[in-house]
């Protein structure tokens, strides 16, 4: 399991100080006392801390901390785990921040369909490419009649071309971030990554703004 979509959460930052101020991504092992130590850092350097954490976290053994909390792991046609929408991981970090520290208010999400299908973020990028996809899916299955799947391969500062690739080179197989994308904390991403995703945003992306009052002098 990739951290992409994860780790794509830091894009939504504008300013300095904007969350998500941790993301824990599958590439990295996952310590329980140093997320701890980390949330409590932030909270006392900003007096929040928002955290954006993969589903398919794992420790240095290689089993997921969501895995080790499902009474029953379900598992999908290539034996991967189902992490979305359990939110059992949401819930056990909650806890932990609850009883481990002096921080009361804590709330976890977890996001399953609202991240695939929220209209309200659509890139044109991605869905003139998804379009794109299907188009070439019906062109090679009507003139060349051969069995595979349409795969997206990135060119140049940003273009892209469509290819038939065979099944068994893709099915079962999971692209990870290279070492590059994260940050040496482990709990950032890199400029490199913001980078590599800023092009496939597209135009159509909402900018976060702030409400704040305004400076009044002081009348005596």
């Amino acid at each position: 399991h990739a951290g992409f979509l994860t780790a794509a959460a830091a894009l939504a930052r504008k300013y300095e100080d904007d969350g998500p101020h941790l993301i824990y991504l599958p590439e990295r092992d996952f310590e329980m006392e140093r997320f701890l130590a980390d949330v409590m850092a932030v909270t006392g350097r900003c007096g929040r801390c928002v955290i954006a954490v993969s589903e398919g976290v794992q420790d240095s053994s290689g089993e997921t901390i969501a895995t080790k909390l499902a009474k029953e792991v379900k598992k999908d046609a290539h034996g991967n785990v189902q992490l979305s929408g359990t939110g059992a991981l949401a819930d056990l970090l909650t806890g932990q921040i609850k009883e481990n520290t002096e921080i009361n208010r804590v709330r976890g999400d977890t996001f399953g369909y609202l991240q695939r299908s929220f209209l309200g973020c659509v890139s044109d990028v991605d869905a003139r490419e998804a379009r794109a996809v299907g188009k070439y899916a019906v062109r090679f299955a009507a003139d060349e009649d051969r069995d595979g799947t349409v795969t997206i391969h990135r060119t140049g500062e940003y273009a892209v071309e469509y290819r038939l690739s065979a099944l068994e080179e893709v099915a079962g197989k999971t692209k990870l971030m290279a070492d590059e994308l994260i940050a040496d904390s482990g709990t950032d991403v890199t400029a490199i990554f913001v980078d590599y995703l800023k092009p496939m945003l597209g135009s159509d992306m909402p900018e976060a703004h702030r409400l704040e009052a305004p400076t009044v002098a002081k009348v005596v």
